[in-house]
């Protein structure tokens, strides 16, 4: 399928510039208007939703698909993305609850139904099926790199941000410290794995139990876990898995933070909230939403074809991990 970007491409001028021949709008040397129609004709392009899409008023549909709604990361993330494009995009916003199978489904609807870029909010995607896409439209992933043109990567230093929140564990004493993890088919529960590991002192054994990424899996997991051994310290996957082994310490008797110290991954509204309050690593998480939408914009208007942004995390202590006399919601950065 030959498309504008194509025909750009050949004809040393930029895709709006094509966009404008084919359309019969805005100036254009004669010269360059039969060279671009003559190349769209000898390719067999034809103009079909993707080229309509663009509206009178420069407003395009744009895609994200996110794997849990629910989960208040995705959320901010999508409100970084909204405020990024403000009226100059329409944002289609698809859950795939987790279903590798669904998020293909939903991505290939996305572009095949008028989408002009497609943002995936996690790199659980295989990286043939990333390929592909970015074949037909720009392609925006968070957590996965693609050296690739119309890929573009937003990322976190997950592997400093495990480091962070493990070594915070052991400087206040913990003298062994559990990683409730996600599992081997993300590269971020890799990533984060490999922080907590770097951090242990020689001669501190790793605890790593795979447990997922919601509230459920924490509890459950911890209802197992902890009765078994003491450990002095947890670094979970996420908050929600944080708030898990919380609620399932709470119940068996454990102090928290007096016999476990607790601390979880993303920073988001639910640390203050709950009892005692959450440390966390915190994540820029709206402006990397913001990021990504500045990343597919740029692609869809031709002025790049990939690029990485890399963002860094800080650690944010709360009660969970410090006792504070008299003030449960006193709250420290740390970077």
């Amino acid at each position: 399928m030959t498309t504008m970007r194509d025909i750009a491409k050949l004809s040393k001028v930029s895709v709006s510039t094509v966009s404008r021949v084919l359309s019969g709008k805005g100036r254009v040397s004669a010269e360059k208007r039969n060279e671009i129609i003559k190349l769209a004709n000898q390719f067999h392009y034809i103009p079909n939703y993707h080229a309509k899409c663009m509206t009178k008023t420069g407003v395009i549909t744009v895609g994200l698909v996110v794997p849990d709604i629910s989960n208040p990361f995705f959320s901010k993330i999508t409100m970084g993305i909204e405020a990024e494009l403000r009226d100059n995009a329409l944002l289609i916003l698809m859950n795939s609850f987790r279903d590798i199978e669904r998020e293909k489904r939903l991505s290939l609807l996305l572009r095949d139904n008028g989408a002009r870029g497609i943002i995936i909010g996690n790199s659980h995607v295989e990286d043939d099926f990333v390929f592909e896409i970015s074949k037909y439209i720009p392609v925006v992933v968070f957590d996965k790199e693609y050296n690739l043109p119309n890929i573009s990567t937003i990322k976190l230093d997950n592997v400093y941000g495990a480091y962070l929140a493990t070594n915070h564990l052991i400087e206040i004493g913990c003298p062994s410290v559990v990683h409730f993890g996600g599992f081997d088919d993300l590269d971020v529960s890799i990533q984060r794995r490999e922080g907590y590991k770097k951090a242990l002192r020689k001669g501190m054994q790793p605890y790593v139990i795979p447990t997922g990424y919601d509230e459920r899996s924490g509890y459950e997991k911890a209802k197992k876990i902890l009765p078994s051994k003491k450990f002095g310290g947890a670094f979970c996957m996420n908050d929600l898995v944080a708030i898990g082994v919380l609620k399932a310490a709470k119940e068996m008797g454990i102090r928290v933070p007096e016999d476990l110290k607790i601390i979880g991954f993303d920073d988001t509204e639910l640390c203050e909230v709950v009892t005692p309050p959450l440390s966390s690593i915190h994540q820029p998480i709206e402006e990397m939403g913001r990021a990504a939408a500045r990343a597919l914009l740029k692609m869809i208007e031709g002025e790049e074809s990939t690029r990485s942004y890399l963002f860094s995390p800080s650690l944010i202590v709360r009660s969970s991990t410090l006792s504070i006399r008299g003030d449960q919601d006193a709250k420290e950065e740390v970077r």
